[in-house]
């Protein structure tokens, strides 16, 4: 336990470099680093670690290494050259005797799809109403900002750490986790981890599974003049889609019986932020999202086209094996497609795709909840709720790193993959102050 002493000089020290730790965010926010190109935010943080002291590991991805680990994602247009784009990982190196603690944090972001649907400058990092705008600034260089300033205001205190610190910048999370995974091949471990994406008023102990599909749907192409009778891709893959959705409906259902799913059916009400509040109403009536969200079709208005491609998204719970799911799936489009004698003398084609994801579950009982819950209410005055996750490089952590972990931190706001992404500037300091406890309640220290 932190000494009553200690306590109140980290929050003091915080409260201090409040500015510092804006415009560090600001200037993370202010350099684009779209997913592929993270290399000029990465020389930011690297810079940050190395002025504090840590132990620096600035590392390029060896594709070729990692194409051979279990947890590798195949997205072919980032695999084009990881040279440039550097992992960032610095050391606070313990004095021993104490736990050791990741804090783990994606510097990468997804594109600004139409610069001006956005009332902001997505690259601005403009502050209004107490919020910082742009591109990334909720997901998730907000808590990149609160995890390396939370390690620079411990050293400000003068005290110690007894167990390691180990901060991981990494890239390429928005694509599935490959700079998390080569930090774990790496050999990077810890007694607990912290993967500080805005979790708001919650402590997230999961991330669910998930698989990207494609469905080439064949029909025959001819003229619009025989329409009846011709085998049209656009209908046949209505049927499809369809199905799909049936699909999708049945596994609504079966879910509820996995023991995983008590965390991601929570009372809204019991979640202060009205974001993550909203999100889990969704869970409860969609708890492993699967769909199809981009159709391909046709080339010419008044020609029948001979192929419908659809892409989407397949979602599991731990307690389930992604593989095994889609693998179900497949079967179960294969039913439909051969009621339909079109389909059934050409059936359609289904391809798994980049981005899959593991599902994982980190113990509720872990001591590293606990530690954060009593830091969060000394800093909230408020009780946050422990629930299950979605897509994050969590998985990459505890199954690979074989460090139990949580996704907590980065603050409250809106936004995110999505037009005039903000945080809440309070919610990030607290955030820091928070994350700056749990380094010394976890890792323990000596004055």
């Amino acid at each position: 336990m932190i000494s009553e002493d200690i306590r109140k000089r980290v929050i003091k020290i915080v409260d201090q470099k409040r500015d510092e730790i804006v415009k560090f965010a600001q200037e993370l926010v202010r350099t684009p680093s779209v997913t592929g190109n993270e290399g000029a935010v990465q020389k930011i943080t690297a810079r940050k670690l190395e002025g504090l002291g840590l132990k620096m590991d600035v590392f390029d991805i060896d594709i070729e290494a990692l194409s051979k680990h279990p947890g590798f994602v195949p997205l072919e247009e980032y695999r084009k050259s990881y040279r440039g784009r550097p992992n960032v990982v610095g050391t606070l190196k313990g004095t021993g005797g104490g736990r050791s603690l990741i804090l783990n944090g994606h510097v990468d972001t997804v594109p600004v799809e139409d610069k001006s649907k956005w009332k902001h400058d997505p690259w601005g990092a403009e502050i209004e109403d107490g919020r910082l705008y742009g591109r990334g600034a909720l997901d998730m260089k907000g808590g990149v900002a609160a995890i390396d300033m939370a390690v620079e205001c411990v050293l400000e205190t003068g005290v110690s750490v007894k167990g390691d610190v180990i901060v991981e910048n990494v890239i390429e999370e928005e694509a599935g986790g490959n700079g998390s995974i080569a930090c774990a091949q790496r050999g990077y471990r810890a007694d607990a981890g912290i993967i500080a994406e805005p979790s708001g008023s919650t402590i997230s102990i999961s991330n669910r599974g998930a698989q990207y599909f494609r469905i080439t749907v064949p029909g025959k192409a001819d003229f619009l003049e025989v329409k009846w009778g011709t085998p049209n891709a656009i209908e046949k893959a209505m049927l499809i889609y369809d199905a799909v959705d049936k699909f999708s409906l049945m596994r609504q259902q079966e879910v509820v019986h996995l023991p995983s799913y008590k965390f991601y059916h929570v009372d809204p009400e019991k979640i202060a932020d009205p974001s993550l509040a909203a999100m889990a109403r969704l869970l409860v009536e969609n708890p492993v999202p699967l769909g199809i969200c981009k159709v391909k079709c046709g080339t010419w208005p008044s020609s029948l086209p001979d192929v419908c491609i659809m892409e989407g998204s397949i979602e599991c719970l731990p307690g389930e094996d992604i593989k095994v799911v889609r693998e179900r799936f497949r079967e179960y489009i294969d039913r439909v497609a051969k009621s339909d004698p079109w389909l059934r003398k050409h059936p359609p084609k289904i391809e798994w795709f980049g981005l899959w994801l593991e599902p994982s579950l980190t113990d509720p009982k872990h001591p590293i909840i606990s530690t954060l819950k009593r830091n969060f209410k000394e800093i909230t005055n408020a009780e946050p709720a422990v629930v299950g996750g979605g897509g994050s490089d969590l998985r990459c952590l505890t199954k690979y790193a074989e460090t139990p972990s949580v996704v907590f931190g980065g603050g409250t706001g809106g936004g995110a993959h999505g037009n005039d992404e903000y945080i809440e500037i309070d919610s990030l300091i607290q955030s820091t102050k928070i994350i700056a406890l749990t380094i010394l309640d976890w890792c323990g220290y000596s004055l």
